[in-house]
Order: C-alpha cells, then structure tokens, then sequence
C-alpha cells in the first residue's frame, strides 16, 4: 500500500456533503484529503436529487441553515462557478377542504422564517397548476421564493474550489480500515493510507458502517428509498412555469408531487421504503403508485415514462442533521442525516460544520440565526430510535 502522508482532514464521502465541508476547510487553509468509494463523485444520492431551495422544508435547524446558504446561491465564487447555480420554482402544497384550517396555521407558523408564504384558494391554486382537478382542491400552502437548484452545478464548485485550495480527491479509494493513531486517525482507503488529525465521516447511508468499522458507536441511521420519474406532458400543456407541487391528503400526508423537468414533469410517490446501504433501483409498483396518484388528481393521463431512478435519502431518528464529534471517540466528526435537506443546506451546512472541527463554535451569521453547536451534535438520544413520519 502507498503511504500518502499526513494531512489534517480526512473526508470519507465525495457527495454533496463531503466536498461541501472540505472546500470550507480547505478555503481556510486546512489540508484536505477526501476519498470516495466509487470510480465517480456523487454517484449516489447526491446525483439522484430532484433538489430545491425550500426554506419552509425540515425542522427549524434545517430552515435555518437553508436561509443562511441564499447569500451563496445568489452569489457563488466567480472563480469557480460559471453557471447560475438557482433559478426561480416556486413551491406548491394543495390538499382538499378537510386541510385548508391546518394549511392556514402552517402559512402562520411559516412566516416567522419565510415571511413571504402564502394562502392560496383552490380556484388560485388551479391558475397556477391548470393540469390540478378543480374539484379536489380548495387551499394550498405557496412558496414564492422558493427555486430549483443545479446540483451538478453546485457540486462542481465545491470540487473545483476544494483542488484549488490544495485539496486532494481520490476516487475509487473505499476505506477497509479506520484506527485511532497517535493523537488522530489512520485511514486505509483502496491502496492509500492516510494520517490525519480529524475523519469526516460523511459516507451518508453508509455512516453507521463507516463509524462500526472505526470502532465508534452507530448512531442508528435509516436510509430510505425514494423513486422519480420523468413523464410526458400532453400537449395542451406549458408546464415551465408550474411549481413544485405536492399532493397531500390527511391519511397519506404527501401522496406524489411533481415539478417541470427536460422532457416532461417530473414525478414522485413520495415513497421511503427502509433500505439497506445499496444502489438504490426503483420499483415497478412505486412508479405505478405514483401513475396513479398524479392522475387522480390531475388530468395529465400518464401512461408511460421516459427515464425513472431511485435513490437513498438517510436520516436520524427525528429527521434531524448531525455535524458534530462523536462523543465516544476524539477527532471522529458525524456528518451525516442529510435526508431530503442536503443539497438545500450544503454551503451553511458545509460552514457550520468546517467551524465546528476548528473552533467549535459557529459562524457568527448561522449562530445570530438561532442554530447552536447542541442543535448539530451527535451526542443526542433522540437521534436514535423508530423514524419519526415525514416526507
């Protein structure tokens, strides 16, 4: 095996979440070396996203770090970014009589941190979705600010400006070992072996295995499987300026939603059936669900679709993200329990977490928000147990 040195940081994960937080270290003048399992980056969950900037999706620690990522978004580095990483999408939630009193206290609750949320009436809701059935709808949850992102955009960024600043990548580098050494961590990752003041274990539905292999304790992740696909629009339809749109009912919560997509609409079911660390595959029956959803309460009648994916979405116990030191073994930083949010949260997660393995604190914008290092910190009980419900 080659010997590759020492450097400070070791990140176990090349998604979103790892070259996030290792771009932000490296920028502060860290040394950085990430390795990735796969031949490529992101081939899993992170490059299977249907991402959005929602700032009214997850608790109140996910708002918030989703609120302090908009000054990136609207902003990136010039030097290493040449796209627009956003675009405007607003979001929909529509359900029928029986939601509209729990929609209004939703929209009341929503804008303490999105002031912008609204009400809308079903016959509102239809205008901007004409494919929706009129007669199932009467009140919908609406977010104007909400947009669609470039992942690989955002991604790339974060690669391009993690090897700028001195950080070394290595794909096709699975970690088969993880031992404390001296005042740090030994990593053999393929034919590497890598020294290192702190291990970023950010390996998403692999996180439990990696920390098990380390020797620390699990913190008992559940990774889900999510299906999407693209559908045809009939023609009468312009769907380029429909939201987001989700479909929900009091029994199911959301039942489908979809989004305007190259080649169509995009389409899920919602779904999150318990997996195993894998490479997640949709399921005829998810994707038949989901055909059958859209079109009762649309008028889209799809029959077929063009391409379909699945992908794993993880999360904690309460659905809530860990970015913090393991509490039973020094130097072994959680990154972990993105679910649905990791995309959204990546530059102010990414911040927070490069803060917290240097200093301990959080950047003063994040922290002035309301988010404290406890709200992020692996050593909570409730971040294990039975998945709370959530979409």
């Amino acid at each position: 095996m080659v010997g590759d040195g020492s450097v400070d940081v070791v990140i176990v994960g090349g998604g979103m979440a790892g070259v996030s937080v290792g771009y932000f270290l490296a920028e502060s003048g860290m040394s950085v070396a990430l390795v990735e399992a796969e031949p490529t980056l992101a081939f899993h969950t992170t490059g299977r996203s249907a991402a959005q900037y929602l700032e009214n999706y997850g608790d109140d620690v996910v708002r918030r770090l989703t609120a302090a990522g908009r000054p990136f978004f609207a902003e990136p580095p010039e030097q290493f970014c040449d796209t627009e990483l956003w675009s405007p999408r607003p979001m929909m939630r529509i359900g029928g009589p029986e939601l509209v009193d729990h929609f209004r206290a939703e929209v009341t609750a929503a804008r303490t941190l999105v002031p912008s949320t609204e009400f809308l009436d079903g016959a509102t809701a239809v205008e901007r979705h004409p494919a929706i059935r009129p007669e199932l709808v009467a009140g919908a949850i609406y977010e104007p600010d909400a947009m669609d992102l470039d992942v690989a955009g955002l991604h790339q960024l974060f690669v391009r400006g993690l090897r700028h600043h001195g950080g070394a990548i290595h794909v096709s580098s699975p970690v088969v070992a993880a031992e404390p050494s001296g005042s740090g961590w030994r990593i053999t990752a393929g034919d590497l072996v890598i020294d290192c003041g702190v291990v970023i274990n950010a390996s998403g539905a692999w996180a439990d295995q990696v920390a098990s292999m380390a020797g620390v304790e699990p913190i008992g992740l559940h990774a889900l499987r999510r299906t999407a696909f693209v559908a045809r629009v009939p023609d009468r339809f312009d769907p380029s300026t429909w939201p987001l749109t989700d479909f929900e009912s009091p029994e199911r919560g959301m039942e489908v939603y979809c989004k305007p997509e190259s080649g169509g609409l995009l389409v899920s079911p919602a779904d999150e059936t318990p997996s195993d660390p894998c490479d997640a595959r949709p399921e005829e029956l998810d994707i038949a669900m989901a055909i059958d959803r859209i079109n009762t309460w649309t008028t889209l009648d799809v029959r077929s679709v063009s391409s379909s994916w699945a992908g794993l979405r993880t999360f904690t116990a309460n659905r809530s993200l860990v970015a913090g030191f393991a509490p039973d073994a020094p130097g072994f930083f959680w990154l972990a329990g993105q679910g649905g949010y990791g995309i959204q949260t990546a530059p102010g997660l990414g911040r927070a977490a490069s803060a917290l393995i240097q200093s301990g604190s959080l950047p003063a914008d994040i922290a002035d928000r309301g988010v404290t290092p406890e709200d992020l910190s692996a050593d909570r009980p409730e971040l294990s147990g039975d998945l709370i419900a959530g979409h």
